[in-house]
Order: C-alpha cells, then sequence, then structure tokens
C-alpha cells in the first residue's frame, strides 16, 4: 500500500480507513505527520475555482478604474494659525 492509496488528491491528508486491517504503520506515521482529511475538499477546491474563475471574468468585462487620489487641504485654509514661540538659543 503506497501513500497515494491513503491520502486525499486535494489536501493531501489521510483519507478515513475502510477496515481496521487499513490501520497500518504507514498510515499511522502519516496521520501524525499529515492529519485526518475532513472531507469535501473537491467539492471546496471545486467551488473556489469557479469563483476566481468569474471573478477574473468579471474583471476582463468590466475593468476597474484606477482610484483618484484624495486631495489635502491647503496650508491655511479652514485652520488656526500656529501661536508664535520665541526663537530658540543654543547653548553649549
Amino acid at each position: 500500500m503506497g501513500n497515494e492509496s491513503v491520502l486525499c488528491p486535494v489536501c493531501r491528508r489521510v483519507l478515513p480507513a475502510t477496515g481496521k486491517e487499513s490501520y497500518t504503520p504507514l498510515r499511522g506515521r502519516l496521520i501524525v505527520t499529515n492529519g485526518y482529511c475532513a472531507g469535501g475538499c473537491a467539492e471546496a477546491a471545486g467551488q473556489a475555482q469557479q469563483q476566481q474563475a468569474q471573478q477574473q471574468t468579471q474583471q476582463m468585462v468590466r475593468p476597474q478604474a484606477a482610484p483618484s487620489p484624495v486631495p489635502m487641504p491647503d496650508a491655511g485654509q479652514g485652520q488656526a494659525p500656529l501661536p508664535q514661540r520665541a526663537p530658540l538659543r543654543v547653548v553649549r
């Protein structure tokens, strides 16, 4: 029995055993290193591929415009003037 016969082809985790005789040292090692497959991997992978294909199609049909830059307020417009401070002295 090789690795491929006990591993899920999508997530590469260990598939559930069919009986007591399926629990071998190889399966035990793979369970410890890879974990169990929860099932539904093929369906989840198929749905993810469909969603990705739909997004690519939408981007090709309707390209998004570049975002416009946010205008920055000019200094002095609508702002209170800064208080005047005494000049600094250099002390050596």
